[in-house]
């Protein structure tokens, strides 16, 4: 690939993203209830973080599908990643603030120091499990599959951090829509934007793979 074409991919990935996360995001808040009416309320969290994933990956494919071999696994193992580590990082942070202040902590509660804190390692762990999923998509041999776990964890758990800080100072937080828009379209486009490095460098092209 051509240095334009390397850009042009990474900036189709880093908008990919961020129109995959946003849309995910927004459904699981949208549809949040109606899930936990199905489910009930032991399920309703790894239902909605699952479905993040799915759109995420979904949105992501597009930008993969003529890049790695079998890219259609890639949206089951998006589901499964971000699904399983949103819904860790979640509990990790709640029993987290049980043992350190005796309860649950509730992210619209927090300064926003704290906040951003709490969103990081829920990004973190999101994006490790994330990152160990869709690894196992790319081809065998190829370098990015050996990077890419830990950009994405490292990519995610800055991205959902600045993209909090982002919201509360500049668009009235989470609880609002506007910030909790802003906080969807900024997590996504720093997300697609700090992964984006491996999957656009050029590798051999292999038969059967194009």
């Amino acid at each position: 690939m051509t240095a334009t074409q390397l850009t042009g991919f990474r900036i189709r990935w880093a908008l990919l993203t961020m129109l995959g996360l946003t849309v995910g995001l927004a459904a699981g808040l949208l549809l949040g209830a109606p899930i936990e009416a199905v489910v009930g309320m032991m399920l309703v969290t790894p239902a909605v973080t699952f479905l993040v994933g799915a759109a995420l990956g979904a949105s992501q494919w597009l930008a993969l599908r003529r890049r790695v071999a079998k890219a259609s696994w890639w949206i089951a193992a998006s589901a499964a990643g971000l699904g399983l580590g949103l819904a860790g990082g979640v509990v990790l942070v709640e029993q987290g603030g049980r043992l350190l202040a005796g309860r649950p902590l509730n992210a619209a509660m927090l300064d926003p120091l704290a906040r951003a804190a709490s969103l990081w390692v829920i990004g973190t762990v999101a994006g490790l499990a994330l990152g160990a999923a869709q690894a196992l998509v790319l081809r065998r041999g190829r370098e990015a599959a050996r990077s890419w776990m830990w950009t994405s964890t490292l990519g995610f758990g800055s991205a959902l951090a600045l993209a909090s800080l982002t919201s509360d100072l500049a668009l009235g937080g989470l609880t609002t829509p506007l910030g909790f828009a802003g906080f969807a379209l900024a997590s996504g486009l720093l997300a697609g934007l700090f992964t984006a490095g491996p999957l656009a460098r050029p590798e051999p092209s292999r038969p059967g793979l194009a």
